[in-house]
This record gives C-alpha cells, structure tokens and sequence, in this order.
C-alpha cells in the first residue's frame, strides 16, 4: 500500500464533502485503500485540472490535480495556500463561481 498523495486525496475529495479536517481525510483514504478500494480522481475535478489527454497513471493525475490547484489558488489569494483555503474557496479554484 503506496501512502503518496493519501494527504492530498483526502483533502481533495473528502474534506469539504464529509466535513473533515486533512488529517481524518487521509485517515479516510487509508482505510479505503485497505479495503482494496481505488482512490480515482472525481469528474469535476478531471474537467477542471487537467488537459484533455491526461497522464496514464493515477498517480501522476493526482500530482497534476495538486499543481494545478495551488497555482489556482495562488493567483487567488497572492500569497500561501492552506488547505483550509481549498475547503472554503474550491469553487473559485475550480471556476464555479467567481466570488471570493
């Protein structure tokens, strides 16, 4: 069981929909990848963060999602990037809405 990206994939996708903090998030991931589940990266987030022909490997989409959002969401706010931020501001970072 690779732990890469458990972090990321649990603030990404369980976060703001479980109304967890990153640390449960990974937890989360973890315990998912115990039971043989896959962690694919989710539709909206595909559209949004990544080109047409995206990499070949989870793995390697993860990574792309990650760069992509903190360069969205430094634009955003000018400065650092907490995860805090993307569970507040994910729909600006994902061009949903446009208010900050």
């Amino acid at each position: 069981m690779k732990p890469a990206f458990t972090s990321k994939i649990g603030l990404y996708k369980y976060t703001h929909q479980y109304g967890l903090d990153v640390h449960h998030g990974a937890a989360l991931v973890i315990a998912r990848r115990a039971y043989g589940m896959k962690e694919k990266v989710p539709r909206l987030l595909r559209e949004k963060l990544l080109p047409t022909k995206s990499p070949s490997t989870e793995w390697k989409r993860w990574a792309m999602i990650h760069q992509r959002s903190e360069k969205e969401a430094k634009i955003i706010t000018k400065g650092s990037v907490t995860p805090e931020f993307w569970r507040s501001h994910r729909k600006e970072i994902l061009g949903l809405t446009s208010n900050l």
